[in-house]
């Protein structure tokens, strides 16, 4: 690569005990496969909170990009929500996760596909609608008007709000940011 990594600590592997790591600058994936006690303690709050990590000597890098995004970086003045109850210094996080399991490429969409996606990220975007909210926004949009949204928009709410529930709550910006990302890694439009 011809940049210096910027690691950052998305999760941990149990089984492994290894910290899981991914750069934001090119997205390699990585690991530190023999963290320190006190390193995997502050590891364990990684999924709500990713943070920089910055010893290049026990990284073990797995996986060149491209790989899935895990982590991105905090879009400045994006748009919170309320919820969850946020750690003090939460609003000034430099990183946010990112639900790659939501991405599932293969799915061929269409132009009224790719246009509905596109005006739901614009509008999550600049608004307070989570990843709490936006399965409910899909829900109460088909109940008080009636148009059914596309079958790709219910998909992705509802694998939005498995998520959520599992614990790994998004800001607008990310929710926005899958939207995006789904339409990105489809194939070409039908």
């Amino acid at each position: 690569m011809n940049h210096e990594h910027e690691w950052v600590v998305y999760s941990t592997a149990m089984k492994e005990c290894w910290l899981m790591l991914q750069c934001v600058e090119c997205g390699a994936m990585a690991t530190v496969d023999d963290p320190t006690k006190q390193e995997w303690r502050q590891a364990f709050y990684a999924p709500s909170r990713p943070y920089r990590w910055t010893d290049e000597a026990q990284v073990h890098v797995r996986y060149e990009p491209p790989c899935p995004l895990y982590v991105v970086r905090t879009e400045k003045g994006a748009t919170t929500c309320s919820c969850p109850p946020k750690a003090p210094g939460d609003n000034e996080r430099e990183y946010e996760r990112f639900p790659a399991e939501i991405i599932k490429a293969g799915e061929a969409l269409s132009e009224e596909d790719v246009a509905e996606l596109e005006e739901l990220a614009e509008l999550v975007g600049r608004t307070d609608v989570c990843s709490r909210l936006f399965p409910l926004l899909i829900r109460s949009y088909q109940d008080d008007t009636g148009h059914e949204p596309a079958g790709v928009v219910k998909r992705i709410a509802a694998r939005i709000e498995e998520i959520d529930r599992m614990g790994l709550h998004c800001a607008p910006q990310v929710v926005a940011r899958v939207l995006r990302e789904y339409i990105r890694v489809s194939p070409a439009r039908t």
